[in-house]
């Protein structure tokens, strides 16, 4: 057993990894520990990262500078698995020694432990509201309590084999569960029945989770791959040939457009949603040199952190709207350079002549495809009613999504019921665009207003 750690060392590193298109990504931080990490988790407001493995402790610590803040003693075998609540206020642990415990987020103290579990605890979730936390086991089941009471709600037996994870849609409405039987199950969270199964992966699944908008399922199994599924029609839309050895985890970042993966090869992958390409490889000298078990995204999206057998904690900054493009263009154009097994020579000439013609092409096409996919994966429609200025006839408008100003056109005459009537109105088609600082935004839509006893269109621009 190791020598447990409790002075925080870290270092910096700018260098050593690359995106799809050949450029170097930043290591922001490098925190080393002499345990093997296993489970990490941001909380809420981003300035914390926990993380748990080898040696029974869990450790907090500050983002920003990198030490350690505080020591969570309380677990008498490895801590596998790790959540903060929605609300901030608790930690949820998962162990080898086949407990759960609950954690005050703020004092480190103790709040309850959970022994119903007959083998260890791979996976723990919370409900979007914290009022509810749930747990994976190796004993072949999910449990759920209330947070607050610890009272037992449900036990769910579905699974033929070990449960490897869990976690509630955004919604509330569903909890998710994988299994070593290769299957991914859907539960209702009104009746605890299950209400669907994908089926597809050919190994042990060991990590799903749900897009920020519910409607999309991220997947890691033992047969190396990473899988995208449609809830809508259990059907899968991508299956990423992620890694060379076994696919720990996989998670969606908060605006649904990347999907981390990490896995037994010592790497942490970046996949773009709306192209189904890579976008970014971590490896190499910055890279983990053991098999990375965990991978988060902030909450605010701008970085990533992976935990690793190796001890340490890589945060990451997260591929831009810019690097995406690139990493689209170079993979296609590298495609298109080709030289065909029966192409004559001067008919391929006559083609390469015309790459800058192409490259520019596959950048409109990079950039369509991402403004086009954006609002499928994420909630966008979040705008709050502000203030009306009389004189230039509009409200302001504020978005949890969007930074910037917008403002929605509405005449004196309208303005009273427009305010009344806001939280009824009905979104048309956006259209997106890419802003300056290389994030996805609104760029206008058209919503349609209850004026009464008729309805007005209104348009949502910057």
């Amino acid at each position: 057993m190791f020598k447990i750690f409790t002075v925080c060392l870290f270092a910096f590193c700018f260098c050593g990894t690359a995106f799809a298109d050949g450029t170097n990504p930043s290591l922001v931080r490098d925190i080393r520990t002499p345990s093997a990490l296993v489970a990490v988790d941001y909380s809420p407001d981003g300035h914390r990262i926990v993380t748990g493995g080898q040696g029974r402790l869990i450790s907090i610590w500050n983002v920003d500078s990198g030490q350690l803040m505080m020591t969570l003693k309380g677990h008498t075998d490895d801590v596998v698995a790790l959540k903060y609540s929605p609300n901030g206020r608790f930690i949820a642990s998962g162990s080898v020694d086949n407990s759960l415990i609950l954690w005050d987020a703020i004092t480190g103290d103790v709040i309850r432990r959970i022994t119903d579990h007959t083998d260890y605890v791979r996976d723990v979730a919370f409900s979007p509201d914290s009022k509810l936390v749930a747990s994976a086991s190796w004993d072949g089941r999910a449990m759920v309590w209330e947070t607050f009471s610890g009272i037992k709600v449900a036990t769910l037996d579905g699974h033929r084999d070990n449960v490897t994870s869990v976690t509630f849609n955004p919604q509330g409405t569903e909890l998710l569960t994988a299994s070593g039987d290769r299957s991914i199950r859907g539960w209702d969270t009104k009746t605890w029945k299950q209400k669907f199964v994908l089926l597809g992966h050919t190994d042990e699944v060991w990590d799903a989770r749900y897009s920020p908008n519910g409607q999309f399922v991220v997947s890691g199994a033992w047969d190396n791959t990473a899988r995208v599924w449609d809830l809508a029609t259990n059907s899968q839309v991508y299956t990423f040939a992620a890694h060379t050895s076994d696919t720990w985890a996989s998670t969606f970042s908060p605006d649904g457009q990347l999907i981390a993966t990490a896995g037994g090869d010592r790497k942490v992958k970046i996949w773009d949603m709306a192209t189904g390409q890579l976008v970014k490889e971590v490896s190499g000298s910055s890279g983990h040199t053991a098999e990375v078990e965990n991978v988060v995204f902030a909450p605010d999206g701008k970085t990533i952190a992976s935990v690793s057998r190796d001890g340490t904690l890589k945060i990451w900054k997260t591929p831009t709207s810019t690097d995406r493009i690139a990493a689209y263009v170079n993979i296609n154009l590298n495609k298109w350079m080709t030289k065909g097994e029966f192409e004559k020579t001067d008919d391929y000439q006559k083609r390469i002549d015309k790459k800058a013609k192409q490259t520019d092409n596959y950048d409109r096409e990079g950039r369509d495809k991402i403004t086009n996919e954006f609002g499928k994966t994420v909630d966008w429609e979040t705008f709050a009613l502000g203030e009306y200025n009389a004189d230039n006839e509009a409200y302001t408008l504020t978005s949890k999504l969007f930074n910037g100003s917008y403002r929605i056109k509405v005449s004196p005459r309208d303005a009273e019921r427009v305010r009344d009537n806001f939280a009824k109105m009905r979104y048309g088609l956006p259209s997106f665009e890419i802003d300056p600082d290389n994030t996805v935004a609104l760029h206008r839509v058209d919503v349609v207003v209850p004026m009464g006893d008729y309805n007005k269109t209104f348009t949502i621009s910057r």
